[in-house]
């Protein structure tokens, strides 16, 4: 009967260990498509908002973030009127797009 106890116990310490759900974090990538530099303003891993000027015409930036339900935003206006689009991939999967049919974008995502 002991045994059982404590197989029983031990059984159920190692289920709630293993099926505990572990602090994941997400990899967050930018991407900027256009055919002149922009300004990007973007959301950073620690949710502060970052601008860069005169960023390439194919501009990119990654991070890691394990804040989840941060709200991720992308935005670039074209430097001279050209067409610019824009994406946002959260662990190597396209989450927002806009195809850049326009000078300017305002994308959002949010971590899960």
């Amino acid at each position: 009967m002991k045994k059982i106890i404590l197989y029983s116990f031990l059984l159920m310490i190692t289920v709630f260990t293993f099926s505990c759900k572990k602090d994941s974090s997400h990899m967050v990538k930018y991407s900027i498509q256009g055919t002149a530099k922009s300004t990007v303003t973007f959301t950073d891993q620690s949710g502060n908002v970052q601008t860069v000027v005169n960023a390439d015409a194919n501009w990119t930036t990654s991070f890691s973030s394990s804040d989840h339900g941060l709200l991720l935003k992308l935005t670039a206006v074209s430097a001279d009127g050209s067409n610019v689009g824009g994406k946002i991939f959260i662990d190597g999967n396209q989450s927002a797009q806009d195809n850049g049919n326009t000078s300017s974008i305002a994308i959002s995502a949010k971590l899960p």
